[in-house]
């Protein structure tokens, strides 16, 4: 079962879907995720709060497809 989304993933999610970043221009994932990150530091909290909501809504979602769900990581 895959752990819910939490504000960031959305926001990196939309962020790709929209295509901000054209994939002629950047198409290293690690690259998109370093920018990415710098653009989230750069929202005011306002805008951040919308995408906090986001999560909360998927978080009750996940909860409610998989009551009995707990993260629980594997040792490596």
């Amino acid at each position: 079962i895959p752990r819910p989304p939490n504000a960031f993933l959305l926001y990196r999610s939309d962020f790709l879907k929209r295509r901000t970043i054209p994939r002629e221009v950047e198409k290293r994932q690690q690259n998109l995720s370093r920018i990415i990150g710098e653009c989230w530091n750069l929202l005011s909290t306002e805008e951040k709060a919308v995408w906090h909501e986001k999560a909360a809504a998927a978080t009750a979602a996940h909860q409610a497809k998989y009551p009995h769900y707990k993260f629980r990581p594997t040792r490596r």
